[in-house]
């Protein structure tokens, strides 16, 4: 960062209000930097503690060990106030410049003791407050920072975390050690799921995962007949989709097919970590998919939904229990599966939610809809009570979409009826022209003579 002078720091010393105890200075501080970071550019200073954290955080610098360790504490300044005081980060957050973020820079230039203190409770945090068994939340994955910390303390600290009455946050704070001890894994869904077969919840009865997705799936659905729910939930989130699909199936068709045990299997399903339920319906035949996903609640069914372009799941089933799983979703999912539907089908599922939910739906995709349709198969005073009922920003956009949509059709209309009465009249164009050289052929015949 050639244009950060490390002269200039000490007019960066009010700064530090960010995380002083008295919330009148806390609110001045932020305030100041709202004022401030009307710029979004990187080559020149704003004045805030973006300055010197962006000149830590370069990739490339010309500084000097002792330079990048006097920028240190404010580097250490803006990973606390995102800790402490996330609300008053919000406001100030959407301004920050690119490239002043210091998580990775900590690595790459080594870290002071009282650093690695507060980066240790950067790792717990994200181990404590993550979104999902494997997700870590820190605003990036800690896997990294982790190794880079590996050592006692942190070690200590979670394993202390591993006995959590919490299980997500006992898997977050196993896998992230089996991480730390595995350099050359990666943080991903296939490391994860190996983890967790293996180490997290081994599955050993009625015989290991493994073993049991080598089975076929009539022998695997035997073997696990006679378990209770909660047996099977685990089976089925330690195999991988495919196997767990295959089995599900095999388990209801073992069943009497007089009184198949939909709702059972249903539960087992409904009972797992919604990613992992979504991968496996994912790999299921869609009729079966929509069977499963129909026996059970609303909320938990909606959660735990395939990717939307398996099209036909909705369609199969029920239409009251499609709209009332539609109805569970947020309103950008519930979106994401009606935008692969005709119009006419999108606007019946649509017109069936309530109309604050389906005006968060028909303003939630961020392009619009692909459909150009499906406003115009709505009726307008529908359309027009949705829209008083969105947001302002929500609203204009969707009326651009709708009056950019009304000129497409009315340009295409008169293409079309251009062409048309082009096509109509090409066979008097084409007689006048034949007339015309006939004649000229006649007079150029009467000249020769």
């Amino acid at each position: 960062m050639g244009w950060f002078d490390l002269r200039t720091l000490p007019a960066y010393a009010w700064v530090f209000d960010l995380v002083s105890a008295d919330p009148a200075a806390r609110a001045a501080a932020v305030e100041r930097h709202v004022a401030l970071l009307w710029r979004r550019y990187e080559s020149h200073p704003t004045g805030t503690l973006a300055d010197p954290v962006a000149a830590y955080a370069a990739y490339t610098t010309d500084l000097t060990a002792g330079e990048l360790r006097a920028l240190e504490p404010y580097a250490l300044l803006f990973v606390q106030w995102r800790r402490q005081f996330p609300a008053e980060w919000s406001r100030v957050g959407p301004r920050w410049p690119r490239g002043a973020w210091p998580d990775d820079a900590f690595i790459r230039h080594g870290a002071s003791e009282q650093a690695r203190a507060v980066l240790e409770d950067l790792v717990l945090d994200a181990v404590h407050a993550g979104t999902g068994p494997r997700q870590p939340r820190s605003g990036r994955h800690p896997v990294k920072l982790a190794r880079f910390l590996d050592g006692p303390s942190l070690r200590d600290r979670l394993r202390t975390a591993a006995d959590s009455p919490d299980q997500a946050v006992r898997f977050r704070a196993d896998y992230l050690l089996w991480l730390i001890d595995h350099p050359r894994e990666s943080l991903t869904t296939r490391s994860w799921r190996r983890w967790r077969r293996t180490l997290g919840v081994p599955i050993t009865h009625p015989r290991p995962a493994a073993d049991l997705a080598a089975l076929p799936p009539a022998v695997a659905a035997a073997e696990l007949a006679g378990l209770d729910t909660p047996h099977v939930t685990a089976v089925f989130e330690a195999l991988e989709p495919a196997p767990a699909a295959r089995i599900a199936a095999a388990l209801l068709s073992a069943a009497d097919p007089a009184t198949p045990d939909v709702a059972g299997l249903a539960g087992a399903i409904a009972a797992m970590e919604p990613r992992s339920a979504a991968w496996m319906f994912n790999a299921m035949p869609e009729p079966l998919a929509a069977r499963l996903l129909a026996a059970m609640p609303p909320a938990a069914a909606a959660a735990r939904f395939p990717r939307p372009k398996r099209t036909e799941i909705l369609l199969l089933m029920d239409f009251g229990d499609a709209a009332a799983r539609l109805a569970a979703m947020t309103p950008l999912r519930a979106a994401q599966h009606l935008k692969w539907r005709p119009p006419d089908v999108a606007a019946r599922f649509l017109t069936a939610l309530a109309p604050d939910a389906a005006a968060l739906v028909l303003a939630a995709p961020p392009h619009g809809w692909p459909n150009d349709g499906l406003v115009t198969v709505l009726p307008a005073g529908y359309v027009a009570d949705l829209l008083t009922r969105m947001p302002p920003r929500d609203r204009d956009h969707l009326r651009w979409v709708i009056e950019t949509q009304q000129f497409r059709t009315a340009a295409a209309h008169a293409i079309a009826s251009e062409a048309a009465a082009s096509e109509a009249a090409a066979p008097a164009v084409a007689a006048a022209s034949a007339d015309a050289s006939g004649q000229a052929g006649a007079d150029v015949r009467n000249v020769l003579r």
